[in-house]
């Protein structure tokens, strides 16, 4: 699985139609949500790729941690509507995808067994340190 920043990352190279690293460059978006985690913020465009029109200084933002908020905050502005599940699977963000990403795929609720159990296990717990601390005041 990758981790954030490699999907941040290779999101980044994707949008920019660059194949490596080395081709990559701050694109100066002021609406991608991505921008302040990319590990190209702050990269001038390769002098062979620039135009008349370039601009050197590309708007100023404040870097940021990759993160599932920047990723959540990409994908709804590519859905605003639809709530359902990404169909994209060959979208570098899908694996961090808010509605069906790591950590929500495969939840489930416990079962009254299991809460019973979890139950009994904290009274024991909470039996045992009260009997410490009551051989503590002893001592």
């Amino acid at each position: 699985m990758p981790t954030v920043a490699a999907c941040i990352r290779r999101f980044c190279l994707e949008c920019l139609g660059a194949t490596s690293r080395r081709a990559a460059f701050d694109c100066g978006s002021e609406v991608c949500p991505l921008r302040p985690a990319s590990p190209f913020l702050g990269k001038p465009m390769p002098l062979a790729m620039r135009t008349e029109d370039y601009d050197a200084e590309p708007p100023g933002v404040a870097k940021r941690r990759p993160s599932r908020a920047l990723i959540r905050a990409q994908c709804r502005q590519c859905q605003p509507d639809d709530r359902d599940d990404c169909e994209s699977e060959d979208c570098a963000l899908y694996p961090y995808r808010p509605w069906v990403g790591p950590g929500k795929a495969g939840q489930r609720k416990a079962s009254p067994a299991q809460l019973e159990a979890a139950a009994r296990g904290r009274e024991t717990m909470r039996q045992k340190a009260s009997t410490a601390v009551g051989a503590a005041l002893d001592a």
